[in-house]
């Protein structure tokens, strides 16, 4: 009977080790790294940023290097937009929004593989689309109008920052995990961000929607994407592809400053030599 109750006693103990084991070994091969990173510890209460209703592009993001090629599959990625809509009024004017108030939006994340070499091969080349997912989000108002503390009467004041604001920043983020996205060889990607407006985006919504006309207009007509320059000494695993430039589809024919020749609407490219060194904040994992 001591041997009979030694030897399950024993097989329990070794069972329980082997579960250990393998769930160390599972949480081992899907633990994230970062491979880039753009957004700051602490965010600020808002950021530089442009909008497709402004700038009129389709999407807009970043191509994003490596140190080392990664053999492994892209994790999540997290891009930082900035949100000027209010519940009524607008960001310019009598802007009122509740504590909690957000409204929904549709946001698509696109990967591209990149090719070229900005000082031996020419141009940054975007290639084929490696992966797309559209996630649904809960996006903040920004908050409301607070002309005792800013001298813009339009602005809201950040108690954390002691700074004026005509936007918030808020970080959004898509888990490409499940689709097993190998990251490319030469350890490039872009990362591009899409979403519809009234009159730009992928399809834009036109200006017969019930907000258009509403006071405070339509929420996605003043959602952003960032583009800020990272502090001085700030730690990025990973690099921008260009350094003065920015991955962009645009809707018009046109060059966005002087001396730049006019992008080719409908297709992601670079657009170098005038953002002034300005990234859209973006961080990338991969899953080892």
């Amino acid at each position: 009977m001591k041997l009979r109750h030694l030897f399950f006693v024993s097989a329990v103990v070794l069972v329980g080790t082997l579960l250990v084991t393998a769930a160390t070994a599972q949480k081992t091969r899907t633990k994230p790294t970062v491979a880039y990173n753009t957004i700051p510890g602490t965010l600020p209460g808002n950021v530089p940023s442009v909008g497709p209703e402004a700038y009129a592009f389709i999407e807009l993001g970043d191509g994003l290097g490596t140190f080392a090629p990664y053999t492994s599959t892209v994790g999540q990625v997290t891009v930082v937009l900035s949100s000027w809509a209010c519940q009524s009024g607008t960001w310019q004017a009598n802007c009122v929004s509740g504590n909690t108030a957000k409204f929904s939006q549709d946001i698509t994340f696109n990967l591209y593989a990149v090719s070229g070499d900005s000082t031996s091969s020419g141009p940054y080349v975007v290639g084929a689309q490696l992966g797309s997912v559209t996630k649904t989000f809960s996006i903040p108002y920004r908050p409301s109008a607070t002309p005792s503390k800013c001298s813009d009467a339009s602005q809201w004041y950040s108690k954390q920052d002691k700074t004026c604001y005509s936007g918030i920043a808020v970080p959004v983020m898509i888990d490409f995990s499940s689709l097993a996205i190998a990251m490319p060889a030469n350890g490039l990607i872009a990362v591009t961000v899409a979403y519809n407006t009234s009159n730009y985006g992928p399809n834009p919504l036109g200006t017969s929607t019930a907000c258009y006309t509403a006071n405070g207009g339509c929420p996605y007509d003043s959602l952003n994407i960032s583009t800020y320059n990272p502090p001085s000494g700030s730690t990025n695993p990973g690099f921008p592809l260009d350094a003065n430039g920015i991955f962009v589809s645009p809707t018009l024919n046109y060059a966005q400053c002087s001396g730049e020749l006019p992008l080719v609407p409908g297709s992601v490219q670079v657009d170098t030599g005038c953002w002034g060194f300005l990234h859209p904040e973006i961080s990338l994992t991969v899953n080892k």
